[in-house]
């Protein structure tokens, strides 16, 4: 893969990630005016929502180990 393949890899997630922001993001945070939800949260309830936020980024980095360690497995490549 070239530098100018890589960056082009990138430029796609970051699409995919704008998508999400106006998609699902905009619906779930969008208080219509101008300000996201989280931006206004009282600090309890923001301490919770990273909280929460933190253990679902575990939960997904231990989904992709799982699915790295199957395909490594699949290919041969793990003793």
């Amino acid at each position: 893969m070239t530098s100018e393949q890589l960056a082009d890899e990138v430029q796609q997630a970051i699409m995919a990630c704008r998508r999400r922001v106006l998609g699902v993001g905009a619906h779930q945070y969008d208080d219509g005016s101008g300000t996201q939800k989280f931006e206004t949260l009282p600090a309890a309830e923001l301490a919770s929502w990273l909280l929460e936020e933190a253990d679902d980024l575990i939960v997904y980095a231990v989904m992709l180990r799982i699915r790295a360690a199957q395909f490594a497995a699949a290919a041969g490549l793990l003793e």
